[in-house]
């Protein structure tokens, strides 16, 4: 019947087993419905899951209850730009600054601020998170993603490099430096999506689609080989920086 020994099983088990440590979190909640650590651990897996409809469910509820734990108003905001809302999600990462002045909210708001296209603010945000832990993967990887999208294309693959650094085995850091490196060749670059275009919803981009299509079929056409060519090419590129003509890693582990 202890709410805090039912709480921290679903902490130990949200890395193991997260239908178990989701079990205890509603076992420690019917003791203590205001207990914050199984309601915390709910918004993470949710959000790992990209469950959003939960999500947002359990981000709102934990807003009401717990309106001073800045790290909600963080993960909402992740939510927010991977769903495209960019300034809403720059007003929550703000809200989350003001709460605690930690280094992963700086780094958020400044891939936030890049988003928007107010580059000096967000430099100015990534120097911040930067500055107060140079050495989280976290951290810099939502720097190196700020410094893309404002077009600094050295300082990206610098951020994901320290990233594989520190933890060559973390999958995510060295995609997204192999990724950035791949960016780094003018040819690849020229022919990716312009920014606006990721901005588009779905039907909005199918329709510009069609149309082009329809008035540009043959340069559609040329540009598709293009850009087949120019992907294809940097990604061998990249290969034989990193791995010479061996094979990488994930493709030996096959």
């Amino acid at each position: 019947d202890d709410s805090v020994a039912l709480g921290m099983l679903a902490f130990v088990y949200q890395f193991t087993d997260t239908g178990k440590a989701l079990h205890w979190c509603e076992e420690a909640l019917k003791r203590d419905p205001e207990f914050e650590l199984p309601w915390r651990i709910m918004l993470v897996i949710a959000y790992e899951r990209r469950e959003w409809k939960k999500f947002l469910q359990v981000s709102s509820e934990m807003l009401r209850m717990f309106p001073e734990e800045d790290y909600i108003y963080r993960l909402k905001g992740q939510y927010l730009i991977m769903h495209g809302k960019y300034e809403e999600a720059r007003v929550l990462l703000e809200q989350a600054i003001a709460l605690h002045h930690s280094a992963i909210n700086y780094a958020v708001h400044a891939y936030t601020l890049a988003l928007t296209g107010k580059h000096d603010a967000s430099r100015d945000s990534e120097t911040t998170a930067l500055r107060e832990e140079p050495e989280n993967i976290e951290v810099l990887l939502y720097t190196g993603w700020a410094a893309d999208r404002r077009g600094e294309h050295k300082q990206a693959v610098e951020r994901m490099n320290a990233a594989v650094r520190l933890d060559p085995d973390n999958k995510q850091s060295r995609t997204e430096y192999l990724e950035m490196l791949q960016k780094s060749y003018w040819f690849y670059r020229i022919l990716l999506l312009p920014r606006f275009v990721t901005r588009l919803k779905r039907w909005q981009l199918l329709l510009l689609w069609f149309i082009a299509f329809v008035l540009f079929k043959p340069l559609i056409l040329l540009l598709i080989l293009l850009h087949v060519l120019s992907y294809w090419t940097s990604k061998w590129l990249v290969h034989l920086k990193v791995f010479g003509f061996r094979r990488s890693p994930s493709q030996r582990g096959k």
